[in-house]
């Protein structure tokens, strides 16, 4: 089809260079070559030997450049080999922006070879979000919805399934617009906090990796310190938000119910 506007392709790739994502992980298959054609040079490609490590390698660096990621995969056999580490970003909160390939719309009639049936569902639940757009003109427009979520708390992974010819179709004008990755709470829930940590007789304060995340380990540390407070972690830590030098630091909090109660008992 002729049209005068960006391709859904040069829309995506403006998209994704207006959000700071120009790094894109990724283990190509044929139902994603055609994102890659004449690929900007402004970008990066990484590539990985399998999906479950690409996922994996864009899960720390969205982590050390404190942004999202992009990750690109191959369709339902590649997203399905990169469930285990899609699982871990979404528990870990990592913002990742999944791009899953899928075969042409005018092949999914006739369930062809390597194509994803119900392609939003299989990553289910381990996704803040995912799509497979009605229209090629959606594309972008997916894709930009997809970063806002990923970004927005509590982060996570969030996948959009793009089939093959959507590519080069022309694509509806999505103008970017700024979001907060940050929520503060309620002054008079922070009041009534502070009221009962100024009255605890021995204050204990439990750090998760959303302390990291949102750049408070110093501030936590001020806390704890001016409370005196011992600090424990939460169990399985995917992030330090404490120093485990510090002398408030009490250790990892076991991941079993009744263990926690006993490390604990001794706050009030």
């Amino acid at each position: 089809m002729a049209s005068d506007g960006p391709t859904v392709r040069q829309a995506v790739f403006d998209l994704l260079r207006i959000f700071r994502l120009t790094t894109i992980f990724g283990n190509p298959g044929s139902t994603e070559l055609a994102m890659f054609r004449d690929l900007p040079d402004d970008f990066r490609y990484v590539l990985g030997l399998q999906e479950s490590l690409v996922v994996a390698m864009a899960d720390g660096f969205a982590r050390g450049n404190r942004n999202a990621a992009v990750v690109q995969l191959h369709s339902a056999i590649g997203v399905g080999n990169a469930m285990g580490s899609i699982y871990t970003a979404y528990q870990n909160r990592t913002p990742l922006v999944v791009i899953a390939g899928q075969q042409a719309r005018s092949l999914l009639s006739a369930e062809p070879f390597q194509y994803s049936d119900q392609a939003a569902q299989l990553p289910q639940p381990y996704v803040k979000w995912s799509v497979e757009p009605a229209r090629a003109e959606d594309v972008p427009a997916a894709v930009a919805r997809a970063y806002y979520l990923a970004t927005a708390p509590p982060q996570g992974p969030v996948l959009v399934s793009v089939p093959s010819d959507d590519w080069d179709r022309p694509a509806d004008l999505v103008v970017p617009r700024p979001i907060s990755a940050s929520f503060r709470a309620d002054g008079r829930d922070v009041a009534e906090i502070a009221a009962a940590l100024a009255a605890a007789d021995a204050p204990g304060l439990v750090v998760g990796p959303v302390v990291d995340q949102d750049g408070a380990f110093a501030e936590v540390v001020e806390l704890a310190e001016r409370l005196q407070a011992r600090v424990w972690s939460a169990p399985w830590p995917s992030r330090c938000s404490f120093p485990e030098n510090h002398a408030l630091y009490a250790g990892v909090l076991p991941p079993v119910r009744e263990l926690i109660r006993d490390k604990l008992a001794a706050h009030d």
